[in-house]
């Protein structure tokens, strides 16, 4: 390999480190919940949504790369995460914090220039001390440590749902808080479940401390029941008044339930990891769907 190859090796293996510091893909998937939030409150702004979730963004990059620093000594005990930047030695502990800086500066500015008033700038804060000043510390003490987890993830759609000029209290804030809970739950048994050999050695509490994974499965279908109803709920707001989106949107909540019925009801071995995809894929394709089904030319 000549020098040029190498070097154009070496600078896509940092830049590969540097995006699975921060998690990219959970981040986009975080900056496209902010937008689902916005466009349901101003299904015009595009530009103004366009800034909201790329501010969002980078600020949740910024959280996931302090996370990521905070637990790379947890990390390294996990299959799952060990091959992680940090665990590895890959990436510098000074340099992924050089890098948490920078994207916590991006982000804060891109959102300061987009927000009509502070309280979205303070919502946005507040989710970032839960992640990382509350629910990090409290992995490795604690199951209910998902509780305010959960929370700062059901926070963004809330913070772009804000900047698009929502009122605070209505009842679609509180559905997407609702939504976004329920989602996250599962999201994290699924994790649990698939990799069960990891979390079965205590490193950190998990659900295998209190249940079997029969029980866990049983909690699944409730779960799932009452985020489907949930998904439904958004097929009455005022703002969604095609009757083509009201109807994929019924299709895709029960499709999920359906799923998940079969899946745990039918197969003796149920593929967790399939099922991670399917429940993340149905969230995304219930916001793809009203999202798309508000904008406004």
């Amino acid at each position: 390999m000549t020098d040029g190859g190498w070097q154009a090796t070496m600078d896509c293996l940092k830049l590969k480190s540097r995006a699975a510091l921060a998690k990219l893909p959970l981040c986009l998937f975080i900056g496209f919940s902010a937008l689902f939030g916005f466009f349901l409150a101003d299904p015009t702004g595009y530009l103004s949504a366009f800034l909201t979730g790329a501010g969002i963004f980078f600020l949740a990059a910024g959280a996931a790369t302090l996370n990521s620093i905070q637990e790379h000594h947890i990390d390294a005990h996990f299959e799952r995460t060990r091959n992680r930047p940090l665990p590895r030695g890959t990436v510098s502990r000074l340099s992924a914090g050089i890098q948490t800086v920078l994207l916590f500066g991006v982000g804060w500015i891109v959102l300061y220039t987009v927000v009509k008033n502070g309280f979205p700038l303070g919502v946005a804060m507040f989710a970032v001390v839960l992640y990382n000043g509350i629910y990090t510390p409290l992995k490795t003490k604690t199951v209910l440590a998902i509780v305010p987890g959960a929370l700062c993830g059901a926070l963004v759609p809330y913070i772009g749902w804000l900047i698009g000029g929502g009122e605070k209290t209505a009842f679609e804030p509180f559905l997407l808080i609702c939504l976004m809970v329920l989602w996250q739950i599962p999201h994290f048994w699924l994790i649990i479940l698939h990799y069960r050999d990891d979390y079965q050695k205590g490193v950190i509490p998990s659900l295998f401390s209190y249940f079997k994974e029969t029980s866990i499965r049983r909690l699944f279908i409730t779960w799932i029941g009452a985020l489907v109803f949930v998904m439904a709920l958004f097929s009455i707001l005022p703002s969604v008044n095609d009757i083509t989106v009201r109807i994929l949107i019924i299709m895709n909540s029960f499709a999920l339930l359906i799923w998940f019925l079969l899946s745990f009801g039918m197969v003796r071995t149920v593929n967790y990891k399939l099922l991670f995809s399917v429940l993340n894929g149905s969230l995304f394709l219930h916001m793809t769907i009203i999202t798309v089904g508000n904008i406004r030319l």
